[in-house]
């Protein structure tokens, strides 16, 4: 048995004896019901509640954010023995369901070996019920399902597939992943869903729809590009760099975008670049306009080269960057472009920062990945100074927090 699956047997032994002590309790006993859900139940009574997905322990971890703890840490996926990749999770209130893609990364098949007609496994959208997290019904989808985003205007979600298998096709047009489409997304609970697939881009990472559902905005890694999608017609709209370019060496302006996110108030589009290491402010538009681009940089203005990940606008023009190798985080004025802040964590403290995010009451939390292996945590932060006030454990490779505001 291998580390990987020697972890998620324990974590689910462990999980089942967690939701047999925090759950909330119904009327009557279990004699009077032939079967008794002893699930935990996670109904916010004006509580601020946060989903983790732990990538590496196939678990939700359920928080309370207002009393800074851990609620439970629920089983999520369809294999008993190999590790599923919980990624992003998504909710569907008016449903009360959430949707998560299981990514199977463990389940390697080679560029090489797909050349040589291999398949590679296939990814899935579970949808959970929001009461307890149980499952109502999951949907089959494309290889290497990395992220999903909803649209409660529209009842719309969409997967993307970072399927880096297809690189050694010589047309660009055969190395570009779909993006499914499944609307209603409550269909996948009703067991009658079907998606229908765009191939937008080369591995596409990361997506996110506009405040109504009509574009969705999509982070291509492997085509160095930002693609906007009419989610209603499904076709692309554009291609455009996802960062800024050098007029007069465009080859020089390699960026690969990763991670993307709207603001709170969806009015601008933050896109973190691995290589060029800048975090690019875009509008909302059917091209979007660049309307800044900011890098964190060292104590004598020397570039850092550390990599971004998912940042926020904590303020109309106050950009909160967190960051890994090393670990760290900086606050941008993105009206004058200056650097306001910067600090870096410990191991202990936060290792490999991942994202942040803002709660209605201008909190704001930060979701620290680990070593992978170890359990990862949910920090909380101080705006003004970035300094950690108080921890959550989690599992192993907590990835993006999904909030639900009382």
């Amino acid at each position: 048995m291998n580390r990987c699956h020697f972890a998620k047997l324990l974590v689910i032994a462990l999980a089942a004896t967690t939701a047999g002590c925090s759950g909330s309790t119904s009327a009557g006993s279990d004699s009077d019901v032939a079967f008794p859900n002893h699930l935990p139940t996670f109904v916010s009574a004006g509580e601020r509640l946060a989903y983790v997905p732990n990538r590496n322990s196939d678990t939700i971890s359920v928080l309370d954010l207002d009393a800074m703890t851990l609620l439970a840490n629920v089983p999520v996926g369809r294999d008993p023995v190999d590790i599923d990749g919980p990624r992003h999770l998504v909710l569907d209130s008016e449903n009360g369901l959430a949707y998560v893609a299981l990514s199977y990364p463990f389940s390697i098949t080679s560029a090489h070996a797909v050349a040589q007609g291999a398949t590679l496994r296939s990814g899935y959208v579970e949808a959970l019920k929001l009461s307890d997290l149980s499952i109502a019904g999951d949907l089959r989808v494309d290889p290497k399902a990395s992220d999903v985003a909803f649209s409660p205007a529209s009842g719309r979600l969409v997967v993307v597939h970072a399927d880096d298998s297809r690189a050694l096709q010589g047309d660009l047009e055969a190395r570009r992943a779909n993006l499914a489409f499944v609307e209603p997304a409550s269909s996948i609970a009703k067991g009658d869903a079907a998606a229908a697939r765009l191939p937008a881009c080369a591995v596409p990472t990361t997506l996110a729809f506009d405040r109504d559902g009509a574009r969705i905005f999509v982070a291509c890694t492997g085509e160095d590009s930002l693609v906007v999608v009419d989610s209603a017609t499904q076709t692309v709209l554009s291609r455009g760099p996802s960062g800024p370019t050098v007029p007069d060496n465009p080859a020089a302006s390699f960026n690969k975008p990763y991670a993307l996110v709207l603001d709170a108030v969806h009015e601008r589009l933050l896109v973190s670049n691995q290589v060029s290491r800048f975090v690019a402010v875009f509008d909302l538009n059917d091209t979007p306009n660049l309307l800044s681009s900011h890098r964190v940089v060292g104590p004598m203005g020397e570039p850092d080269y550390s990599v971004p990940m998912f940042s926020a606008l904590i303020s109309d023009s106050t950009l909160a960057i967190p960051s890994q190798s090393p670990n760290g985080a900086a606050l941008i004025d993105t009206t004058s472009g200056k650097q306001l802040l910067k600090v870096q964590y410990s191991d202990a403290e936060c290792m490999n920062p991942a994202e942040f995010t803002t709660t209605s009451d201008s909190r704001l939390f930060l979701v620290c990945e680990g070593d992978h292996y170890h359990p990862g945590a949910v920090v909380e932060v101080e705006p003004d100074t970035l300094m950690i006030k108080a921890s959550i454990p989690v599992e192993l490779y907590p990835e993006r927090m999904t909030m639900v505001n009382p």
